[in-house]
Order: C-alpha cells, then sequence, then structure tokens
C-alpha cells in the first residue's frame, strides 16, 4: 500500500514538473514547413477623452458658482449659488442668491437654466457723462483728461460664463419665493 502512495506521489509530482518546465520554456521558432501562425489582433484600446478641454464649450460648475447674474436693466441682482442636475446629468435650474447684505439676509431664488442668457464678453455699463469744466470756479482744478482705458488683450477660454442677464429685476427675484432643499 505505501509502494503505491509513493508511486502515485510520483506520478503527481512529475506532472506538475513537467508543466512547470512546459509554461517557463522559451517557443520554439516556427519550422518552415510549418505554416505562419497569424498573429492574434491587438486589443483594442479605449477612447481617452482629450483632457484639454479649454475652448470646447465646456463649463466647469464649480466655476458656474459665484457667476454675477443681471436683470433686463443691466444690474445686477445677485450671484449663481447652486447648479441643479437631473439623473441625466443636464442642468434644469440655477439657484441665484437674492437680497441680504455680504450673504447675510439672503435667499436662493431657482430659475431656469434656459431662462438665463449666458455671455462670455463683460458686461458693458454706459460710462456717465463728463461734468463739464469749470471756468475760474473756486475749488476746481484745471481739467485734466484721463487717458481711455486701454484695450485688453483676448483671453482665454475661461470655462465658465462672464454673467448671465435674466429678464427678472431684482424686486421680482426678492419677492419671489426662496428655494427650499429637502433633507438638509
Amino acid at each position: 500500500m505505501f509502494k503505491r502512495h509513493v508511486a502515485l506521489a510520483s506520478i503527481g509530482f512529475a506532472m506538475l514538473a513537467t508543466t512547470a518546465i512546459a509554461q517557463t520554456s522559451a517557443p520554439s521558432p516556427a519550422s518552415p514547413s510549418a505554416p505562419a501562425a497569424t498573429p492574434a489582433p491587438a486589443p483594442e484600446k479605449p477612447k481617452v477623452p482629450d483632457n484639454n478641454l479649454a475652448g470646447q464649450g465646456k463649463w466647469r460648475a464649480t466655476k458656474l458658482i459665484g457667476v454675477d447674474i443681471y436683470g433686463p436693466d443691466s444690474k445686477k441682482v445677485g450671484d449663481v449659488t447652486e447648479v441643479l442636475f437631473d439623473k441625466t446629468g443636464k442642468i434644469e435650474m440655477v439657484t441665484v442668491g437674492v437680497g441680504g447684505f455680504l450673504g447675510i439676509g439672503s435667499k436662493d431664488v431657482a430659475i431656469p437654466f434656459e431662462q438665463v442668457s449666458w455671455s462670455d464678453e463683460p458686461i458693458v455699463v454706459a460710462a456717465p457723462a463728463p461734468a463739464p469744466s469749470g471756468t475760474g470756479s473756486a475749488g476746481t482744478s484745471g481739467g485734466v483728461a484721463s487717458a481711455p482705458p486701454a484695450a485688453s488683450a483676448p483671453k482665454a477660454p475661461a470655462m465658465y460664463p462672464d454673467h448671465g442677464k435674466i429678464t427678472m429685476t431684482k424686486e421680482q427675484l426678492t419677492s419671489a419665493p426662496a428655494v427650499t432643499y429637502s433633507g438638509s
């Protein structure tokens, strides 16, 4: 009985050693008479998106928060405080913080994303008319004209808009109901 176990163990050991040698030996070159094996096709590499997203019309949600929102009279009515998405990732609304002073006493009002006209260019505010220069008035200096602002160089794509414009006034937003979030 003992001899039988030793014989089976020897056969098993020999089979394991043969398998190990077969796995570590180098493949032999194909003989000229044998047909050449076709190489297996290389696995398809997954498509990696271009990591340089600047200038591709993409916006960063973190940069959209804080963007100024202006009313129809081109006066600032508030800042974007939240960006609200649906389950598919589509932006449905932005909330705008209105009222208060330095964030104290302000409330968030939801505005549908489609109702905001986004612009990459700074808002143009009409400059006040220059005061007429006085002739010999006491307390006035001889009218020193200031130089016009220098033209700014074109800026790189910022991946967020400069501002948004809506059709509601600050008074309408202030009287609108505040956003409430469930679970918070």
